[in-house]
């Protein structure tokens, strides 16, 4: 029977211990604690992993002290932290990292939870009456930034739809939304979070994107710190695949800990968005290469480089790779019921 005095989180933490110990390629995890600083893009529940297996002690279980200096901090915040040494680690999109490493900086796509498959990414959230993209012609259009993901997106469907509009950059998601449901904005770049909340408080529409998708977000970081501290990057990519795995099997620990950190969602929606994003997420977050080649294909007119670098070229997926072939991530899994 559970002591009294071991909560239902310690719980959790303690019995999981006995899996993180396996080797990790040549690596295991260590006693020694190591502060580690993650700087996250914008309070999606895809940039969510970090912050949530620190809250549940998964990465403190594995000699990590992970501290956040930066949240909701946009895209190309993240990156340029990154290069500068800001902070080791980024959840970000995919777009930010890819351009970073045109620009000749050494950052690189770890892993990334999300899969990218139709409907994953930004959606364009519209006012109610906005039925189709002609209606969108000179309209005004949030985005976190011109330069970062969803600006990139936006200019894409754009493009694509032929029609021009001003791009509004707002920050973060929640000024988006805000100044949506406002009528401030015509549209907005928006995650599944918000199109699954707009829809219901404000009969928000949302408009297909036309474009096959770009990667999603995920861990960046750079080849400096690979270089330079394998083993700590291995352990901080094994807590975001146990969190992954504490995400898809444990969804009365995650939902309190995921309305916590989008902060802005009724108890109904944050249900609804855990039950859109538990089977989306990977239990082995491998990127995505058709993902990162779209990026490639929109940054091109502007970088040579890009129509002939491979996809790869921006990952490093071994520490992914290594867990696979030692058998931890089906171990992870072996047996478990959702409860």
């Amino acid at each position: 029977m559970m002591s009294r005095h071991m909560t239902r989180r310690r719980f959790l933490v303690t019995a999981a211990g006995a899996v993180a110990l396996v080797r990790i390629g040549s690596y295991e995890a260590s006693a020694e604690e190591n502060v580690v600083r993650i700087a996250t893009g914008t309070r999606a529940t895809s940039q969510s992993i970090a912050w949530i297996g620190t809250e549940a002690g998964i990465f403190k279980r594995l000699g990590l002290d992970v501290r956040f200096p930066a949240m909701e901090t946009a895209g190309p915040m993240v990156a340029e932290g990154l290069v500068r040494g800001d902070w080791d680690f980024g959840e970000v999109g995919g777009a930010p990292i890819v351009q970073g490493v045109l620009d000749g900086h050494d950052t690189v796509i770890l892993a990334a939870a999300e899969q990218l498959a139709a409907g994953t990414g930004s959606s364009l959230l519209v006012r109610r009456g906005i039925t189709e993209p002609a209606q969108l012609s000179g309209a005004r259009i949030g985005v976190l930034t011109e330069a970062g993901q969803t600006g990139i997106s936006a200019r894409a469907m754009l493009r694509k739809w032929g029609i021009t509009a001003t791009l509004v950059p707002l920050g973060t998601y929640p000024k988006i939304y805000v100044s949506l449901g406002a009528g401030e904005i015509d549209a907005g770049m928006l995650t599944v979070e918000y199109r699954l909340a707009g829809q219901r408080a404000f009969g928000l529409n949302v408009l297909p994107a036309p474009e096959r998708g770009f990667q999603p977000a995920g861990l960046a970081s750079t080849r400096r710190l690979i270089s330079s501290n394998r083993g700590l990057v291995a352990r901080v990519v094994q807590g975001y695949v146990e969190t992954i795995h504490l995400f898809k099997t444990n969804r009365s620990v995650v939902v309190p800990l995921l309305q916590r950190f989008l902060k802005i969602f009724d108890s109904q929606t944050i249900g609804d968005i855990y039950d859109y994003y538990e089977p989306q997420f990977q239990k082995l977050p491998l990127p995505s290469p058709s993902g990162i080649q779209n990026l490639l294909n929109e940054f091109a007119p502007k970088y040579p480089a890009a129509r002939t670098l491979q996809p790869s070229a921006f990952t490093d997926t071994s520490f992914l790779e290594d867990l696979e072939r030692s058998g931890f991530v089906a171990r992870l899994y072996r047996s478990d019921k959702k409860d």
